[in-house]
């Protein structure tokens, strides 16, 4: 899994109500979950399922967040091509019809996984270590959809093996970076741990460092264990810094007030390379607005958008050649339109909009271009 930076201040998925003011959240009866699956490179179809209660869908809201990307779609079952593999963080915000509130907000976001190729999304290459009489013995744990056909080890040293499991026996003390890279078809995935195979009594620090990835849209946060934890077996307890707690990685968390959040992982790590379970743990913060969604996307390429928020005049540079534009609302209705002059875009005039989050679509040449504007109070 490619290294995933933390990025905070990402632009919000909280949707404006019919009437302006913060939705209250829908309750489990109707909530709104979605499946995915991918249909091309890179490419992932999503899908939002139905509440349970039975009450319509109004409107959805699609976001998707990475390393150097943030998207949208109001497309009710979009098709997101993704610039490149890696782990992306999707989130559906859904606009459910309630009887006793009108309308509620449903959220829910996954971790999309996006492969080299959408078929190879079900192998994922693991493994683990133990001390086997004077060798290291390697224990694959891969998982995959369909029949792993092929295990090649990498033990960090000049040395090889094809076995599934392989005790294999060190020349010095290391450290060694092992790698196992399986295969099932036409698909392959590699995984890779750090061997170290000094004193017994080694310092925590040498076999430990803690390192944690985060990934975020507006309220909620997808969190990954990125650890060097030098092949031996480790568990992550995240503390979300709001009271909640989970275990494992990836883990997602949707806070629901606004404010900075200390978000922490423990790392603990035992195994043949020390007596003592060792643990470290590392911290980021993060910042959620969770009424109005966090400061809007002001830049898109070459295309800029100020002030974000605005009030009654929004200034639009880059667009060249001319173009058109369209502001629509939280439940996807046209509220503005125009056009671009050929020369310079200037200013577009929104008096009269009530404050809210809106999407400011962009038409020029070949290229659209989404952003999320604000309208302050």
């Amino acid at each position: 899994m490619p290294a995933i930076r933390r990025w905070i201040h990402a632009s919000g998925l909280a949707l404006a109500s019919v009437a302006s003011l913060a939705q209250p959240a829908c309750d489990s009866l109707h909530q709104v979950d979605f499946t995915w699956q991918g249909y091309g490179t890179y490419g992932i179809a999503f899908t939002p399922g139905a509440p349970a209660s039975g009450a319509p869908v109004l409107y959805t809201e699609w976001g998707f967040a990475g390393e150097s990307l943030l998207d949208y779609s109001t497309q009710y079952q979009p098709t997101y091509t993704f610039p490149a593999p890696g782990n992306y963080l999707a989130c559906l915000h859904a606009t459910v019809q309630d009887d006793q509130q009108g309308y509620c907000l449903s959220t829910a976001c996954q971790v999309i996984d996006v492969p080299v190729d959408a078929q190879c999304a079900g192998l994922a290459a693991a493994f683990t270590i133990e001390v086997q009489g004077s060798g290291i013995h390697f224990i694959d744990q891969s998982q995959s959809g369909q029949p792993i056909t092929g295990w090649q080890w990498a033990f960090g040293d000049g040395g090889s093996s094809s076995e599934t499991s392989p005790v294999y026996t060190y020349s010095g003390p290391g450290p060694f970076r092992a790698c196992l890279t399986v295969s099932s078809g036409n698909c392959a995935a590699t995984a890779c741990n750090w061997i170290y195979l000094g004193p017994p009594d080694v310092p925590c620090d040498t076999l430990l460092q803690a390192d944690i990835g985060i990934l975020q849209l507006g309220p909620s946060i997808a969190v990954f264990d990125q650890s060097i934890v030098s092949g031996m077996n480790s568990s992550v307890t995240w503390d979300f810094g709001d009271g909640t707690s989970a275990n494992g990685s990836p883990q997602i968390h949707t806070y629901q007030y606004d404010g900075y959040y200390d978000v922490c992982a423990t790392v603990s790590l035992w195994g043949p390379l020390t007596p003592d379970t060792c643990s470290a743990t590392a911290c980021e913060y993060v910042y959620t607005d969770v009424s109005t969604g966090l400061p809007a996307a002001s830049k898109a390429g070459n295309i800029t958008v100020g002030p974000n928020p605005f009030t009654d005049q929004l200034a639009v540079e880059g667009v060249n050649g001319g173009g058109n534009w369209q502001l629509t609302d939280a439940l996807g209705r046209v509220c503005l339109s125009g056009n671009f002059m050929q020369s310079s875009p200037g200013r577009l005039s929104l008096k009269g909009l009530v404050p809210g989050s809106y999407l400011l679509r962009i038409h020029a040449g070949q290229q659209t271009t989404v952003l999320r504007v604000v309208r302050g109070n």
